[in-house]
């Protein structure tokens, strides 16, 4: 299988990479269909997301400011209507290396050495942060 894009999480001001996506729910006031017709065909970004790197068909970048998790920019399949969005269809748990791990890691075959941040979010509000070694339990159930 080939290893997906991940989505941007930007917390506190870094910029981390998640190992899933909290994804989208399928349908939502602050979210539209993106026509795959109007992609540039010379826009690389978005031609990536009509790849298999790019099942989703999206790639998001997710922001977390004063305890919650937003939407905040979104390229591929869907488009925002407008911007952050509260995503409050987020439940779980999302899981980013606190360090790059480089383009060609695939994380199941990592060492449990390897330092991540975990953020605990309900509904759209992080109620749990913390940063520690090795994956550890499922971090991630997708809601709704």
């Amino acid at each position: 299988m080939t290893r997906q894009v991940s989505d941007e999480l930007i917390w506190k001001g870094a910029r981390y990479y998640l190992e899933d996506p909290p994804g989208l729910p399928k349908r939502h006031d602050g979210l539209v269909e993106q026509d795959p017709d109007q992609f540039s065909s010379n826009d690389f970004d978005l031609l990536l997301t009509r790849t298999t790197a790019c099942r989703r068909g999206y790639v998001a970048t997710w922001v977390v400011a004063d305890d919650r998790l937003y939407l905040d920019a979104i390229i591929g399949s869907r488009s925002l209507v407008a911007g952050p969005l509260l995503a409050d269809w987020v439940s779980g748990k999302l899981l980013a290396p606190t360090k790059p791990l480089g383009l060609h890691i695939n994380i199941s075959f990592t060492p449990q050495n390897i330092e991540y941040l975990r953020i605990t979010v309900e509904k759209g509000v992080v109620v749990h942060c913390s940063v520690g070694k090795g994956v550890g339990d499922p971090y991630h159930a997708p809601a709704g």
